[in-house]
């Protein structure tokens, strides 16, 4: 009998080799799916966290700023109150050159702006527990590490409000034509020298914010030079690449000034 011949069949090591060459593509695209996903999913998260810090500071601060005059007397607050010495009493404090813990700043050692407005009625600022009695003032500054702070002079009270605060800047708008609507918008200083702060309806301000700490951008979404952004009409340079930042901006009118309104006064 002849006997029968048994080929038995199998991979060739060309065949091992062409499987292989495919399984490796398709776990190298799956991985770079997987990366690019997450360093998306990273980029949008220090973004977020930049977005939700200019929201909450935005927030406090037109609580506490729309309040501005409330329950002040006009004649703490007109024309002569401005042309003397500063009362205590009137809506806006002085203006100083330096961070002297009291006033209004254009620039401050830090490189940002400080608001301060009185109000002598209403929600007690700064986390204060109220009612109280007489003028308060509250101001807003950016400390050292980069916090929105708010301080009531007249109590030595500082209450950090938000994080990730690179630079603030504050314009005032005036009031030039009688009708209770800001024209044009200027630093403290221009309006304390030339317009007059009784003229004064709105606060324009405008913040640089940033990530923060935890909230790193990917190397990928990294600019490769610090960006120079435009901070109401002023460029900042960011400090550095790895965190998200973004220049906003918003304008609070300060309801209790407006000429068109009666100002609150108390009984």
């Amino acid at each position: 009998m002849n006997g029968i011949q048994r080929i038995q069949g199998g991979f060739s090591i060309l065949s091992l080799m062409i499987a292989s060459a495919i399984g490796i593509f398709l776990l190298g695209g799956a991985g770079k799916v997987y990366v690019d996903s997450k360093n998306t999913f990273n980029a949008r998260s220090a973004v977020a966290a930049a977005t939700e810090n200019y929201r909450f500071a935005f927030q406090d601060l037109r609580r506490t700023l729309v309040m501005a005059g409330r329950s002040i007397s006009p004649a703490d607050d007109d024309d002569n109150a401005y042309s003397a010495n500063d009362n205590g009493l009137r809506t806006f404090p002085a203006v100083s050159g330096t961070d002297d813990g009291l006033g209004i700043t254009d620039i401050d050692g830090n490189g940002s702006s400080i608001i301060a407005v009185r109000y002598a009625a209403g929600p007690a600022p700064c986390g204060l527990a109220g009612p109280w009695d007489g003028t308060l003032t509250a101001r807003f500054l950016v400390s050292d590490q980069g916090d929105l702070v708010c301080h009531v002079p007249e109590r030595d009270h500082r209450q950090p409000l938000v994080s990730g605060i690179a630079r603030m800047r504050a314009l005032y708008g005036v009031d030039t034509g009688g009708d209770g609507v800001a024209n044009q918008y200027l630093s403290a200083k221009a309006v304390d020298t030339a317009i007059g702060w009784v003229n004064v309806v709105a606060i324009r301000i405008g913040l640089v914010v940033g990530s923060g700490d935890g909230q790193e951008l990917p190397g990928v979404y990294r600019p490769s030079t610090e960006e120079t952004l435009d901070l109401l009409g002023s460029g900042y340079q960011v400090p550095d690449t790895i965190h998200a930042y973004k220049s906003v901006s918003t304008t609070i009118a300060l309801r209790n000034l407006h000429q068109t309104m009666n100002r609150q006064v108390a009984n």
